[in-house]
Order: C-alpha cells, then structure tokens, then sequence
C-alpha cells in the first residue's frame, strides 16, 4: 500500500510539472527510502528495486508524453529482459534518484537504462531493461516508429553490447520454446 500511495503522488506531481523531456536525456525520480523498504540489516530489500523502477517509468512516461502517444495509438510496452549491474554493495540511506533512459533501439526492440545515484552523485546500481512495444493485432512497433509518434528526431543508436546480448538470449530462448510447443504437437 505504501507504494501505491507513492505511485499516486508521483503520478499527480509529474501531471502538474512541465511534460517537457525527451526521450535520450530521460527524465529523473528522486527519493528517499523509507524503513519498510529496508530488510532487518539495513539493506534494501530486492523486491523493492523494480517497484521504484517501475515509478520511475510512469515519470518517464508522463513527463516525455509517451503516455499520450501509447494510448492515443493503443500501444502496449512490454519487459522483455532486465538486468542488474551493481556498483555500491549496499543501496545507502538518504536521498536517492533513478535516471531513467532510452539508450537504443534495434529495429522494434528499445532498451532503457534505469540508473540509481546517491546524494553524491555516485552510482548504485543500474537496470537495463529491453522492451517492446505492441500495437492492436500483434503488429511490433518499431522505435523509429516511436520516435516519429513522440517528434523526436529520428537517429540510429544501436543497442548496447550488454542489451545486444540480453535481447539475444531471449530470441533464443523465445525460439527454443516455439520449438519444444511445436514439438509437442506432432
């Protein structure tokens, strides 16, 4: 229920403040942990890193009006893939803030970087999601198709080597598991 309650507030502060960011400089969430986000040590607990992410992402998407774009078109994102990379061992008390970013995209695949910093700047951790978007009747939505929905600027940034590798596992994945169904089929 806390982070419901967050989620509201974020979701009717960032209505109110300027809808001005694009999607390359990405948009910044920042706060403080609270102590039920945290484990009997002091650590934050696991299930709470997706949880801002995800707070960060409604920011994202209100303050760069993808929002708008995603349900004017009947878009749905979707995570294909995240992974963590984890700078500091433990996340520290105090105020924090998540960069949350577009990086690249490969044809209707996009990856957003979601980057915790201390109160000095320093990084903690960062989540690399690959995502998708999907539009009515299973069509892939392709990023420049995004880019041109949003009147951003139409530039090719390839992926980075480790969402490259992520998407690439799970196009694997995702085959081997169409074979093993149609398998099972015959």
């Amino acid at each position: 229920m806390d982070l419901f309650l967050t989620l509201l507030m974020t979701v009717f502060r960032t209505l109110r403040g300027p809808r001005d960011s694009n999607v390359w400089d990405g948009t910044r969430y920042k706060f403080k942990l609270r102590g039920r986000d945290l484990d009997r040590d002091g650590n934050l607990l696991p299930s709470r890193v997706p949880s801002y992410i995800d707070i960060s992402l409604i920011n994202f998407f209100i303050q760069t009006k993808m929002s708008d774009v995603v349900r004017r078109e009947g878009w749905v994102p979707i995570v294909l893939s995240s992974i963590q990379t984890r700078t500091q061992p433990r996340v520290p008390k105090g105020r924090l803030e998540i960069h949350t970013r577009v990086v690249g995209w490969r044809e209707h695949y996009v990856e957003m970087w979601h980057t915790w910093s201390d109160e000095s700047g320093a990084e903690i951790l960062r989540s690399i999601y690959v995502t998708r978007v999907t539009a009515a009747g299973r069509k892939k939505v392709t990023g420049e198709d995004m880019l041109r929905a949003l009147g951003e600027d139409i530039v090719d940034r390839p992926l980075s080597p480790m969402a490259a590798r992520q998407l690439d596992d799970y196009l694997a994945t995702r085959e081997a598991n169409m074979k093993a169904k149609d398998a099972s089929k015959s």
